[in-house]
């Protein structure tokens, strides 16, 4: 039996000179930075419809908060996490295969997925009205609440086409089309929330955020299709195939990455919920505190977001180019630049602890109480952002399993139980939530890194290869099965 190591070769042919540690960083930094733009650009289309229909009063602040945080939660978390196996599927069959459409063919197949796993969602939003008085919310606020959720359907498949067609582009190298079209995008969703919510002629009152919200979508996702036909990344489309889209025998490698994947992304969304619902239970200071500290870790996050995604593909290129002994230098530059990243976005809170949550708020008990806990929250951002580079690199291999197993036992065996034990049994308060939530988020990143440099790159490009050797046979029968079958009289 032969022995997989390091120093054996994997397809000469494909060989290419390594290239150092400062070409690597050179390259994160060129591509990671439209990344963080198109990330930060893209979170505020919900925000300024929030912002907007909250100004119409109270109770449409509440309800556009909640009907945005459920969306999130239940609907776009998901399509995020399906589309993160693009992230392996995308970027290694790429430079893998002679056949660039095969990229695509990953992007069609994993919206087919998509659109099975919306018919659940979408039931789901239909009702939410009723899901929110069963949670015993306002009337009022629920009714309102629920119309937005229902507005919110249409922009779903759009989320959904953005978020693919953004992986098969930078799955190419192309990491700057996004953050073009959203700069484009974003000031008409700010003139349609102005419009469809406070112009008297056009006024749709309420309900004018989400729908501006829904335009504002499709029309990226518009302006997307037609970056991609007219200027790039088209090489990577085939032509639309239903057949193949929906074809259940070739789904495998796409499900067994896009369900880690969902729960990668699901389970960290989820446990802040949860996080804010135990503060909501401390009293109202708390909940305020524990919203200005979601909405900063949030924020902060963008940087080490862009760096992760950028090194997935980095990787997932690297591995689909035989070419292993590089992708090592990629990673363990990502975690050199993960691990700055989280220093300096924990250092920002630690040196600003005491005048941080004045950005927010100017209520001394919301100040104090925030000024008090960021300590811990620094400790987890920097443990947390290293994590989600880690992640990203795991996701260009297609071992995004590794961080939802990690996430799963981080965040629900440990430290959302012992979080809510220490803050109602001992007493802690928040401050017994977030030390729970950091120690358990420094154990998982140790993990996630020491799995991830103790790695087999050989192995990994083997890997790689395989799967592009499996879609290219796929493709191939799947072809002759078309051609072989009868013509229509």
């Amino acid at each position: 039996m032969s022995i997989i190591s390091e120093s054996t070769p994997v397809l000469p042919s494909k060989r290419s000179q390594s290239k150092g540690y400062t070409h690597e960083f050179k390259w994160l930094l060129k591509n990671a930075m439209p990344l963080v733009i198109s990330y930060l650009l893209q979170n505020s289309l919900q925000s300024v419809s929030i912002i907007s229909a909250g100004h119409l009063g109270a109770n449409e602040l509440s309800s556009a908060t909640l009907g945005s945080m459920f969306v999130t939660i239940t609907g776009l978390s998901v399509a995020t996490g399906a589309t993160l196996s693009l992230d392996t599927l995308c970027s290694q069959s790429f430079t893998s295969s002679d056949d660039k459409t095969i990229v695509g063919l990953h992007v069609q197949r994993c919206l087919a997925f998509m659109s099975i796993l919306f018919v659940p969602i979408i039931a789901l939003w239909w009702n939410a009205e009723y899901i929110f008085l069963l949670l015993r919310q306002d009337p009022i606020v629920a009714e309102l609440a629920g119309e937005y959720v229902r507005w919110m359907i249409l922009a779903a498949p759009a989320f959904a086409l953005f978020e693919s067609l953004k992986k098969m582009l930078q799955a190419q190298g192309i990491f700057n089309a996004p953050t073009l079209v959203l700069f484009l995008g974003t000031p008409l969703n700010l003139l349609l929330n102005y419009v469809l919510v406070w112009v008297p002629a056009f006024s749709l009152g309420f309900a004018g955020a989400p729908i501006a919200s829904c335009i504002a979508y499709w029309v990226i996702v518009l302006l997307m299709a037609l970056y991609i036909y007219r200027v790039d990344g088209y090489q990577a489309w085939p032509a639309w195939s239903t057949q193949a889209a929906f074809n259940f025998n070739h789904w495998g490698p796409m499900v067994k990455l896009a369900i880690p994947g969902i729960l990668l992304i699901c389970t960290e969304t989820w446990a802040y919920e949860i996080v804010a619902l135990g503060a909501s239970w401390i009293d109202t200071p708390n909940l305020g505190a524990q919203s200005i500290i979601l909405t900063s870790i949030t924020a902060l996050y963008t940087l080490a977001f862009g760096v992760g995604i950028a090194s997935a593909n980095r990787v997932g290129n690297l591995l689909g180019a035989q070419r292993p002994k590089q992708a090592r230098i990629a990673a363990r530059t990502a975690l050199v630049v993960g691990i700055v990243v989280g220093a300096l976005n924990s250092g920002t809170l630690l040196v600003f602890r005491s005048t941080w949550a004045y950005i927010f708020t100017s209520d001394a008990q919301v100040v104090q109480i925030v000024t008090d806990i960021l300590p811990l929250v620094a400790l987890f951002v920097f443990a947390d952002n290293i994590a989600g580079v880690a992640d990203g690199v795991l996701n260009g291999m297609g071992r995004q399993h590794v961080g939802a197993w990690c996430n799963l036992a981080a965040y629900y065996l440990s430290a959302l139980p012992v979080g809510f034990w220490l803050c109602f049994r001992k007493g802690w308060g928040l401050d017994g939530l977030w030390a729970a939530l950091a120690v358990s988020l420094i154990v998982a990143c140790l993990l996630t890194v020491v799995l991830l440099l103790s790695s087999n790159w050989k192995k990994e490009a083997l890997k790689a290869e395989e799967r592009s050797k499996e879609e290219e046979n796929n493709t191939s029968s799947s072809e002759t099965s078309r051609s072989n079958s009868p013509l229509p009289l």
